[in-house]
């Protein structure tokens, strides 16, 4: 029998309730609800004798070393997210524990996120919603383009990029593939898509959709140089991490109109700063404050996943598990 913890703000209500009966049939389960991490003093004391620790990332401890020193017998832990790069694989895989992840929950939502942001900033919808509000100055221009024909740049060709670009070439866009791994090019030259280097596909594409996992070493994607390959009427749309795009030097390029708009899901550009302003004010930059996610499908997917992920875990046959991402891989020029 083990031990599982769940950590989340929801307590209970984060897993199914016919979930929650079947694991504590087989399992001690414990559920303690928080509004942010516990300190690692606290920490210790929630886990103690834990084999399965289940988090998602808003309430999940720093696992540091010395932490999971303090918790021998923790084998599991079980994250409600994708992304991992916040946490050190490698430390937890020399102590014996493994960490799963959801790697598909949002996966759908995400691209289709990508989809609307390309959709608005070729659109200016955004904008136009500001303008009827009177927010913005009545002569800013909601002039935009069509995005049919259009060609649009995919890098990272995981998951949500190879939706995306499904999405999108439905709708009539020519889709390139950028990645740094040879099998995910090998899987989408096998599909009929097109894979270019970075640098070729940046200077050939109309609009730009950034939907990579960060990688040691190959951070930011998008820096002055490349962006500098861009023409002066793209778009460019970050569904990924905000670092995989140099945020200076995009704003530089905005304020110079190197380019014609930027769409991020995050928040990242300050209306308090006058350049960010005016950029927001202008409608070039599009903020959708890390939603693209947030779904009513999603989080019903996203909390039997866990559930499942938790019992196998539990179980001791845990489900996608990661292991350490390579310290530096070369990027695709």
């Amino acid at each position: 029998m083990a031990k599982v913890v769940v950590i989340s703000r929801a307590g209970t209500a984060s897993l199914p309730a016919h979930a929650i009966e079947g694991l504590r049939r087989r399992h001690t389960v414990e559920f303690v609800q928080r509004q942010s991490a516990p300190n690692r003093t606290t920490a210790v004391e929630l886990l103690r004798g834990a084999t399965v620790l289940a988090a998602t990332n808003v309430t999940l401890p720093r696992l540091t070393p010395d932490l999971l020193d303090d918790l021998p017998e923790l084998r599991h832990v079980v994250l409600y997210a994708t992304g991992y790069e916040h946490i050190d694989v490698t430390a937890l895989a020399d102590r014996g524990v493994t960490l799963s992840t959801l790697p598909e929950y949002a996966t759908n939502a995400v691209a289709e996120h990508a989809l609307g942001l390309i959709f608005a900033s070729a659109t200016r919808i955004h904008l136009a919603n500001d303008r009827a509000r009177g927010r913005v100055a009545a002569d800013v221009s909601l002039r935009g383009v069509e995005i049919t024909s259009r060609t649009l740049a995919v890098i990272g060709l995981g998951r949500i990029g190879t939706r995306l670009a499904a999405l999108a070439g439905a709708l009539g866009m020519r889709v390139l593939g950028v990645d740094i791994d040879p099998a995910a090019r090998a899987r989408a030259a096998t599909g009929g898509m097109p894979v270019l280097g970075l640098h070729d596909a940046l200077a050939t594409a109309d609009f730009v959709a950034v939907t990579a996992s960060t990688v040691p070493g190959t951070v930011p994607i998008l820096g002055g140089a490349e962006l500098a390959l861009l023409r002066r009427d793209a778009f460019v749309v970050n569904v990924g991490r905000p670092v995989l795009v140099d945020q200076e030097a995009m704003r530089a390029a905005l304020l110079r109109e190197d380019l014609r708009g930027y769409a991020v899901d995050e928040v990242c550009f300050d209306p308090g700063h006058p350049a960010d302003r005016l950029l927001l004010d202008e409608g070039r930059v599009l903020q959708s404050a890390h939603s693209a996610w947030w779904r009513d499908e999603v989080l019903a997917r996203g909390a039997e996943m866990f559930a499942s992920s938790i019992a196998a875990a539990a179980d001791g046959c845990p489900v996608h598990v990661v292991s350490a991402r390579p310290k530096l891989l070369p990027l695709a020029r």
